[in-house]
């Protein structure tokens, strides 16, 4: 390994002088009055493209392979029609992706893919159910994130080996990559009614999924860390465990929280109850949460929000948390082995109890925060066969 990132920083300043040395060329003819050929300037600009992001890539460790770059999809596929087929016509040894359609009823999101993963067992046991992580990804990122640069297929290969087959749902959280939504519900894009009231009860009603909040985890990657934590908070009827890999503890957005969530009235209010900084302190002990709070020690985006909230939650009545750190920053060299080591902790052992119940005798069912408002039975209650 040491080699190869040798050669990878070799290659990189190679790039860049190469760029600066045909940016020089084109300077010097310039000059001399002579013409710049369209081919030398397109050069000099491919050049230069090449290695601002060969940099970015090297930093956040994005493609970590060579079909990686060339697009190439490196995990196992599958069609909804074989998932959804009584005996499965080819094996999937490895599990397999499917690209699974959710229509935003409910959010006005419109139709979009989630990137599925299921294990081998869903192909070879017709009758199983499985738990299901959610993977929420970060800004800018996009569903394929997860199966590119986090490796979740192969994560979800090695879980399942062990006993512990889930299925791992992806779903896009934004209009386009660059798109910062944050999973709240704003002025042009509803997220969290999205994942509330479509993706859940489509994933129930088409995937053999155990339909139960303990069994339920959301999981995310930088901004998706937040998501991952604030719906997570949000939603304690839904998801019994979260997994917050460098996520912050507030909302950020360029534009400010009117930018989020639109110039109105109760601005302040809306804004801080998305801010588990704010209210986290405050949760009461039912239902019982399970928390993963994951980040790399020279993190400076996340660290110290990652170590408050794992503070503040540890506080709580009712709240298993675990902190992780790990050698790295903010990119897919920490998140990788974060994700396989907070799912060999979160997800069970087939046959297994569930760590959580869905209710407990001494307390209520229901998130009691302010802001948790929908009949979740009645969106779920959307019948669809099941794959």
């Amino acid at each position: 390994m040491g080699s190869l990132v040798v050669i990878g920083k070799w290659f990189i300043l190679s790039l860049a002088g190469l760029a600066l040395l045909s940016w020089v060329g084109c300077v010097l003819l310039a000059r001399r009055g002579r013409v710049v050929t369209v081919a030398m300037a397109g050069l000099s600009v491919v050049l230069t493209l090449a290695t601002v992001a060969d940099l970015v890539n090297a930093h956040y460790s994005y493609l970590p392979r060579v079909d990686d770059v060339v697009g190439v999809r490196s995990w196992p596929t599958a069609s909804v029609r074989e998932a959804a087929a009584a005996a499965a016509p080819r094996p999937h040894p490895n599990g397999s992706v499917i690209d699974l359609q959710v229509n935003g009823v409910r959010s006005g999101f419109g139709v979009r893919e989630a990137m599925v993963y299921l294990p081998a067992q869903y192909f070879t046991e017709p009758q199983a159910r499985f738990p299901v992580v959610y993977l929420m990804h970060g800004s800018p990122g996009a569903p394929v994130d997860w199966y590119r640069a986090n490796r979740a297929a192969e994560i979800g290969a090695l879980l399942a080996r062990e006993g512990r087959p889930a299925i791992l749902v992806a779903p896009r959280l934004s209009h386009g990559w660059l798109d910062d939504s944050e999973c709240v519900d704003r002025p042009s894009e509803h997220i969290e009614t999205y994942m509330v009231d479509d993706v859940i009860p489509t994933v129930d009603a088409r995937l053999r999924a155990i339909a139960d909040r303990a069994d339920r985890i959301f999981a995310g990657m930088s901004a998706g860390g937040f998501c991952a934590l604030n719906l997570g908070l949000r939603h304690r009827d839904l998801v019994a465990t979260i997994v917050d890999m460098s996520g912050m503890d507030k909302p950020t957005h360029d534009g400010g929280m009117a930018g989020l969530f639109g110039n109105r009235p109760d601005l302040g209010l809306v804004a801080a109850s998305n801010t588990p900084a704010l209210y986290a302190s405050t949760l009461p002990p039912y239902p019982p949460m399970r928390v993963w709070m994951d980040s790399g020690r020279t993190d400076h985006e996340a660290l110290s929000d990652t170590r408050t909230m794992a503070a503040t939650l540890s506080r709580r009545p009712g709240f298993d948390v675990v902190l992780r750190l790990r050698p790295g920053s903010h990119d897919f060299g920490v998140w990788r082995p974060a994700l396989r080591d907070s799912l060999q902790w979160a997800v069970p052992r087939s046959g297994a109890t569930p760590a959580l119940a869905t209710s407990t005798a001494s307390g209520p069912r229901r998130a009691p925060h302010a802001l948790v408002r929908r009949d979740h039975s009645r969106a779920r209650a959307t019948a669809r066969r099941v794959l």
